[in-house]
């Protein structure tokens, strides 16, 4: 398999590259910023067009800033590439539909690259909550303030707290099956330059209620706590798990108090393992249905 990357994000570099490598991958890369000569990579490119035209790879792999994802995209599934895309894999529905009719039409894959729940611990935490008639999900996912030269804080690139945190916020009802939504309250604060830097949210279900604070600034926190009638658990690091460390998830219930130890583990591994048999297969429905349901919830947040 030839594997193409446009950018060379911190991404790439802390997650992707080292999984591509110990696959053997003949892999490419094109980058318009990093110049030096980066091991274990086939050929570099400067022009992301050129990279696509003469490597002619089977699979593409886009983690640049989110005002080019749906461009490259684009490109990349009409040069009959199975496509992966760093989160937001679109800015609104309109755009994802389109490249999923692209993908439809060229038979290739689609898909967004939001893998934090391909983690053993929340393959976990799902499996203890999984048949739970009611539930009390509280997510929080809050880190120190961006540089204003941090990609994170443009608005030209389509930064801010909606984009880089919305897909994680959407993710939870999908993985958690809270369906029938029967209100909501959403508090945002923007910065000068009109960028999302804070969202609030509570979403009441049916199912149960899904409420947490993802933000830019204060200190920081990432865990998710699911609690029910009989038990509650906690895990931490949860949007961006560690693949070298042991992990806990921290299950209290009304006799015990217990921490289960989760050993190490690849998310993007996981991921990545799951795509290379799904395009096997050439069945990629169930990646359709996944973004369809988070971008259109991320549209619920403002």
């Amino acid at each position: 398999m030839k594997v193409l990357i446009l950018g060379y994000s911190n991404i790439v570099r802390r997650r992707i590259l080292s999984v591509f490598k110990e696959k053997k991958i003949q892999l490419f890369i094109a980058s318009k910023s990093h110049k030096n000569q980066i091991q274990g990579v086939k050929k570099q490119f400067k022009s992301y067009e050129i990279a696509i035209k003469k490597c002619k790879p089977n699979l593409v792999y886009i983690s640049l800033p989110n005002s080019k994802h749906f461009y490259w995209a684009k490109k990349s599934l009409n040069n009959k590439c199975n496509t992966i895309v760093d989160k937001p894999i679109t800015v609104n529905r309109k755009q994802l539909n389109e490249l999923i009719n692209l993908s439809k039409k060229n038979n290739k894959l689609l898909t967004e690259s939001t893998f934090f729940n391909y983690h053993l611990q929340m393959k976990k935490i799902i499996k203890i909550h999984k048949k739970d008639k009611f539930k009390s999900i509280n997510a929080n996912f809050i880190i120190p303030k961006p540089t204003k030269k941090s990609i994170l804080m443009s608005k030209k690139l389509q930064g801010g707290v909606l984009m880089d945190m919305g897909p994680y916020i959407s993710a939870i009802p999908r993985l958690f099956n809270l369906k029938r939504l029967v209100s909501k309250k959403i508090e945002i604060k923007k910065n000068r330059e009109n960028l999302i830097t804070s969202i609030k949210f509570t979403f009441n279900f049916k199912e149960g209620k899904y409420n947490g604070t993802f933000k830019f600034g204060g200190k920081y926190k990432n865990q998710i706590k699911i609690s029910n009638k009989y038990n509650s658990s906690i895990i931490k690091r949860v949007f961006s798990p560690p693949d070298d460390e042991n992990l806990n998830l921290k299950l209290v219930t009304k006799k015990r108090k217990q921490n289960i130890k989760i050993k190490k583990d690849n998310c993007f591994r996981n991921f990545f393992n799951e795509i290379l048999k799904i395009i096997n297969k050439k069945k990629y429905s169930f990646y359709y249905k996944r973004m369809e349901h988070d971008v259109i919830f991320r549209s619920n947040l403002t």
